[in-house]
């Protein structure tokens, strides 16, 4: 597959953006890179490689099992709040 103008134009449409033609240009070849990468990959023969989860060894050494521990001394938690109401700890808020 080749990304061309015509993909170029068609991608702006349907993702509803203007680009001017220097854009269109880097899209098309960073795309075009891209493919190019994915044809590289896809040439890799992996038949005799097992499957992995995570590039880390994971063993029970590492993971510790999730227990509740009791905290007694909550007061130690809460004077380092700046806003206390009710019993509840003020944090700020999410912003997005």
């Amino acid at each position: 597959m080749q990304i061309n103008d015509e993909l170029i134009k068609k991608l702006e449409k349907l993702s509803n953006i203007s680009l001017n033609e220097k854009e269109e240009e880097r899209i098309k070849n960073d795309l075009n890179d891209l493919l190019k990468y994915m044809e590289i990959l896809n040439n890799i023969n992996v038949e005799e490689v097992d499957e992995m989860i995570s590039p880390i060894e994971i063993s029970e050494f590492i993971l510790r099992k999730d227990e509740v521990d009791k905290f007694e001394d909550k007061d130690l938690i809460t004077k380092n709040f700046p806003e206390i109401k009710n019993g509840l700890l003020r944090v700020p808020g999410i912003h997005i």
